[in-house]
């Protein structure tokens, strides 16, 4: 889950099963994926040595079927 989430400084904190992780970019395009990001959402996100190489939302499956 994202806890934390700074587009424009390309800062992200999610927090696992059991940890907290704090993550930072300095990539145009990554910084452009955190903006589609909100504090609560579920996220799919890949980093390697702190760096966050991409993230998107997970967006969660609606239960009930629209029209019903």
């Amino acid at each position: 889950k994202v806890t934390s989430v700074d587009a424009k400084e390309g800062k992200l904190r999610v927090k696992t099963k059991d940890k907290e992780v704090n993550l930072t970019t300095d990539s145009k395009s990554t910084k452009a994926a955190l903006e589609k990001l909100k504090v609560g959402d579920t996220a799919k996100v890949f980093e390697r040595d702190g760096m966050v190489i991409a993230a998107s939302p997970v967006k969660a499956e609606s239960k009930s079927k629209a029209g019903q």
